[in-house]
């Protein structure tokens, strides 16, 4: 115990004199699209600590140029001497990518993010549990014929969810299929009037045919 003590009080003193085990931070601008820019520093530890979230990636090299590019995302890192780092930024990204580095790793710095365990990818959860604050898409009611297939939403990354209605006046039946060949013999939902149809798991295309002409139906999705 007073060896470790002792060890400990020396380190102190250490610290005291002069920088040592002390993180850096650094941004990097997402949008601004760059090719291994060169970052003269140095230190063996580098953390990519926040992003805008869990997507946005960039990719490094250490030390020299022909040195192979390894990909980060948020919560990634690399303990291994450098001095200097070739950092690509890649198109099609926005807002600010944070990096801690530093020196003395691990044994007078050593960077401790429980976030990497307990919720890395829980944004993308969170945002479909919440659901969004204003519709994707809606519109005026869509009229379904009975000849050929109406197109009710076309397909939609960001959907989260969606639902089309029959209308309570119609007189006929509606039929739902993922593309324009959907029939009233081929289909994944009968909507009588006044029924709907919900998903909250599908992101492609939604079809529609009546099986009579003039057929109405509401639709939104967020």
């Amino acid at each position: 115990m007073k060896k470790d003590i002792g060890d400990f009080v020396e380190k102190i003193e250490a610290v005291k004199q002069m920088s040592m085990g002390v993180p850096k931070i650094f941004n990097i601008d997402l949008s601004i699209v760059e090719t291994d820019r060169e970052y003269h520093i140095a230190g063996n530890i580098f953390y990519v600590y926040s992003a805008p979230n869990e997507s946005n990636y960039i990719d490094i090299k250490v030390n020299e140029t022909r040195e192979p590019a390894i990909r980060y995302t948020v919560h990634t890192g690399l303990e291994t001497p450098y001095y200097r780092l070739y950092i690509t930024t890649p198109a099609g990204q926005v807002g600010t990518l944070q990096i801690i580095y530093g020196t003395e790793a691990p044994e007078l710095l050593r960077i401790l993010d429980n976030r990497s365990i307990t919720i890395a990818g829980v944004g993308g959860v969170l945002g479909e549990l919440q659901g969004d604050i204003t519709p994707e898409n809606w519109g005026a009611e869509i009229a379904v014929g009975n000849a050929a297939a109406a197109l009710i939403l076309a397909a939609n990354v960001a959907r989260k969810s969606c639902i089309i209605q029959a209308k309570s006046t119609n007189a006929g039946l509606i039929y739902i299929g993922y593309d324009n060949t959907v029939a009233t013999n081929k289909w994944i939902a009968e909507l009588q009037a006044g029924v709907p149809f919900e998903t909250d798991d599908y992101r492609g295309p939604l079809y529609a045919i009546a099986s009579i002409a003039g057929q109405l139906v509401g639709y939104g999705e967020h």
